[in-house]
C-alpha cells in the first residue's frame, strides 16, 4: 500500500501494524539529523503519510523596531513564540471595530513564500495551492490548515488575559467577538474549500498541562458553538475534520467527537493519560500523534523512545484510528541521538 492508503485504512479502523507515521522538525533538526546520517538522504526514504500544508492568507504590516500589525490590527513582537505589544481591542466592545475580509486577503496574488524547504511545515499560497496538492495526494492524504481557529484568533484580538477576564466578567461580549471572528472564518473556509484537499486541520489550542484553559463549563458555552459551525462546514464540503489541539483536552474529547470531528492531533502526552484517551474515545476519534517532545524526545534515552514508539503502535494502533506521530515538530533541544532513534525506528518498519 502506499503510504496514503495505509492512512486510510487506518481512518476505517483497520489494524494495522505498524501504524502509518507522520515526521515534522525544524530547519536545525533537520541539518542536524544530515550531520548525523553523513547526508539527506534518511529524508527521502520515510513514508510520510499526511500531507499538511499551511494556507498563507494573513497580510501583516511591518512596523518600526521589528514589529509588525498582524491583519485583525494586534501588534506583535516577533520570537519564539511571538507575544503581543498592543491587542487590537483595548476594551470590551467591538464599537468601531473593523475585521478585514480572511477571503479577500487569501485570494489576493502573491508571490510564492522564500524558504519553503526550511519551514515546519509548507507554506502555500492559495493560488499555487491546487497544482501542489494534486501531485502530494498521489501518495499522502492532503490537509489544508489556515492556522488560528476562533478561540486563538479572538484572543489574539483582545489580548489572551484580558480575553480570559471578559469570558468570566462579559460573556455577552465574548459571544459577540467569537461570532464576528467564526463569521470571517467561515467566508475564508469557503474559499478553501475550493482547494483539492482530503480534509482541513484546525489549529485552536483549548488546553494546558491542567486541563481545558478557560474550563470545561465556560469552553462549551463560550467556544463549541462556534467551532461546530466550521466544523459542520467542513463535512458538508465531502472533507474530513482534523484539529491540532495542545494540553489536556481529554475532559472535552467526547464534545469534539459530537460535533463532527474526525481526527484529534498532537496528544499532548505530557499534559493527559493518551492511552485513556484511546480506551474512552478510539471507536469515535480517530488520533494522530503521541510520541511526547516536552520530556522523552528532549530528555529521555534512545531505548525509551523505541520502546514508547512501540507500545503507541501496541496501544493506540489496536483496532485502527491511529497515525504516528511526536506530539509536536521536532526542535533545535532534542539531541540527534534521539531523533534518530525515532527515524530508525519508523525506518525499520516494513509497513
Amino acid at each position: 500500500m502506499t503510504p496514503r492508503q495505509r492512512v486510510e485504512a487506518a481512518f476505517r479502523f483497520e489494524d494495522l501494524h505498524p501504524a502509518p507515521y507522520t515526521v515534522w522538525y525544524d530547519a536545525a533538526s533537520g541539518d542536524a539529523l544530515d550531520r548525523w546520517y553523513g547526508s539527506p538522504q534518511w529524508r527521502s526514504r520515510l513514508r510520510d503519510g499526511i500531507y499538511r500544508a499551511n494556507i498563507v492568507w494573513q497580510v501583516n504590516e511591518d512596523l518600526p523596531g521589528g514589529l509588525y500589525r498582524d491583519t485583525c490590527g494586534s501588534i506583535w513582537k516577533p520570537g519564539k513564540p511571538a507575544g503581543i505589544v498592543e491587542p487590537a481591542l483595548k476594551t470590551p466592545s467591538l464599537a468601531n471595530f473593523h475585521l478585514p475580509s480572511f477571503a479577500e486577503c487569501a485570494k489576493r496574488p502573491r508571490a510564492p513564500l522564500a524558504g519553503g524547504s526550511r519551514r515546519i511545515l509548507p507554506a502555500l499560497t492559495f493560488h499555487e495551492a491546487p497544482a501542489v496538492l494534486a501531485e502530494q495526494a498521489k501518495q499522502k492524504l492532503t490537509l489544508i490548515d489556515y492556522s488560528s481557529g476562533p478561540f486563538e484568533t479572538s484572543w489574539a484580538i483582545r489580548g489572551l488575559e484580558d480575553f480570559l477576564c471578559d469570558a468570566v466578567e462579559n460573556e455577552a461580549f465574548v459571544e459577540s467577538l467569537m461570532d464576528l471572528v467564526t463569521q470571517r472564518q467561515s467566508e475564508l473556509l469557503a474559499v478553501l474549500l475550493e482547494l483539492p484537499a482530503d480534509g482541513v486541520i484546525f489549529s485552536d489550542d483549548y488546553g494546558d498541562q491542567r486541563g481545558v484553559i478557560m474550563g470545561t463549563g465556560r469552553w462549551r458555552r463560550l467556544v463549541k458553538p462556534y467551532i461546530a459551525r466550521l466544523y459542520a462546514q467542513v463535512r458538508a464540503a465531502g472533507k474530513l475534520v482534523f484539529h491540532h489541539t495542545c494540553g489536556s483536552v481529554l475532559d472535552i474529547a467526547a464534545d469534539l467527537a459530537d460535533i463532527g470531528l474526525d481526527v484529534l492531533q498532537s496528544l499532548q502526552a505530557e499534559a493527559m493519560d493518551i492511552y485513556e484517551l484511546k480506551r474512552r474515545y478510539g471507536r469515535n476519534l480517530r488520533l494522530w500523534g503521541g510520541l511526547g517532545t516536552q520530556r522523552l524526545l528532549p530528555f529521555g534515552t534512545p531505548e525509551e523512545i523505541i520502546a514508547e514508539i512501540r507500545r503507541l503502535d501496541r496501544e493506540l494502533g489496536k483496532g485502527g484510528g491511529y497515525v504516528f506521530s511526536s506530539c509536536k515538530p521536532i526542535m533545535s533541544e532534542v539531541p540527534p541521538a534521539n531523533a534518530a532513534a525515532m527515524i530508525d525506528e519508523l525506518l525499520r518498519q516494513k509497513g
